[in-house]
């Protein structure tokens, strides 16, 4: 009998989630992240981050090794997230929808903006492919508002998106505020899934 187990239509413990487990990835999103990286290299070293959705981690496990230990990253979540034990992280579980909140935390930690922001935002998912994905839009417009603060301008941005019939609501809003705009669907992504990552490059 096969080790591999089978939920729906896509295999769970993939090569994707066996490589997360060697390497002590949280999670095989960081692949997804580091394909991102391969393609568009947004983040370097001595890069100040700010990762929103952070929950359970595994961007930011990729993030440190990029940036090392002198810049700061910042992480965001409404989920509770075990800590890494590195000084440069800084933790706030919080709603993305809490700007106020935010900015007083980020401000309580000696910075002002960011090289880059990164996200791996999800919906609690209904089952409704158009409910989540607009839920998807709602959360990425949230982090387009934060970005407009805390993002330095002419510096980069990524979100990970649910695409379906509405996503021109985010498409315009992201071609209002950045320079170029491009969308990749990594390899780490499962084949059924809707989701994308959108780059958006050069804050107006």
């Amino acid at each position: 009998m096969s080790k591999k187990k089978w939920v729906g239509q896509f295999v769970a413990q993939d090569k994707y989630f066996l490589e997360a487990k060697r390497l002590w990835y949280r999670a095989r999103s960081a692949f997804k992240l580091l394909e991102v990286q391969d393609k568009f290299s947004l983040i370097k070293p001595n890069y100040n981050v700010l990762d929103i959705w952070a929950a359970p981690g595994s961007f930011l496990q990729a993030i440190r090794k990029i940036v090392w230990e002198k810049p700061k990253i910042v992480w965001i979540d409404i989920q509770k997230i075990e800590k890494l034990p590195f000084d440069n992280i800084f933790l706030l579980q919080e709603s993305i929808f809490e700007k106020n909140k935010i900015t007083e935390f980020i401000n309580s930690i000696w910075i002002k903006e960011f090289d880059v922001i990164t996200s791996d935002i999800a919906p609690s998912t209904t089952g409704q492919t158009w409910v989540d994905q607009y839920r998807s839009v709602e959360l990425n417009l949230a982090i387009l508002d934060v970005a407009d603060i805390f993002l330095k301008k002419w510096w980069n941005l990524l979100l990970k998106v649910f695409v379906w019939e509405d996503i021109n609501d985010l498409v315009f809003p992201i071609k209002k505020r950045y320079e170029k705009f491009s969308r990749f669907k990594p390899k780490a992504c499962r084949d059924r899934s809707f989701e994308e990552y959108f780059i958006c490059l050069g804050k107006k």
